[in-house]
């Protein structure tokens, strides 16, 4: 469960951005409570964002399910990044979802600056981390605060 300050009503956005397949939209789900983004094994089922708001308290998070990031090839292609980056570009905060099986891949590679380029404080989240040794997820957060293009997630 969330706590937070006792601060009086406030909202803010999250864009939840990364691979395809990193599991942005099963976050988005679990963290709503209710299904509001198709998730499917097919890469680039999410091509607009798609928004859903969590609720605690009196705060309100805008959690932004955006198409993963990839080398685009086609016009369409090309269209869904620009939709996950511009999401990303207008949230108070950026969660870069991260496969730990796949760990630091080509994708995340090449997702790693043009994230750095969005001025938002950026969350580093570690998805399926249940099917991967233990010990191997802090060396991956090590490695990936290491990447120049990185601006230190947290």
């Amino acid at each position: 469960m969330l706590t937070w300050p006792n601060w009086e009503t406030r909202c803010g956005f999250a864009a939840l951005v990364g691979a395809p397949n990193a599991g942005k939209s099963t976050l988005l789900n679990q963290l709503v409570g209710a299904k509001v983004s198709i998730v499917s094994r097919k890469a680039q089922t999410t091509r607009a964002l798609v928004r859903g708001i969590a609720i605690c308290g009196d705060a309100q998070i805008v959690l932004v399910d955006t198409p993963g990031i990839f080398a685009p090839k086609r016009r369409l292609d090309r269209a869904m990044v620009a939709s996950a980056l511009s999401g990303a570009t207008d949230a108070d905060v950026i969660a870069l979802l991260i496969d730990a099986r796949k760990g630091i891949d080509e994708e995340v590679e090449s997702m790693l600056p043009r994230l750095a380029q969005a001025h938002a404080p950026k969350l580093l989240v570690l998805n399926k981390i249940d099917l991967v040794p233990r010990d191997s997820l802090l060396a991956l957060t090590e490695q990936l605060n290491a990447k120049p293009n990185s601006t230190t997630l947290s």
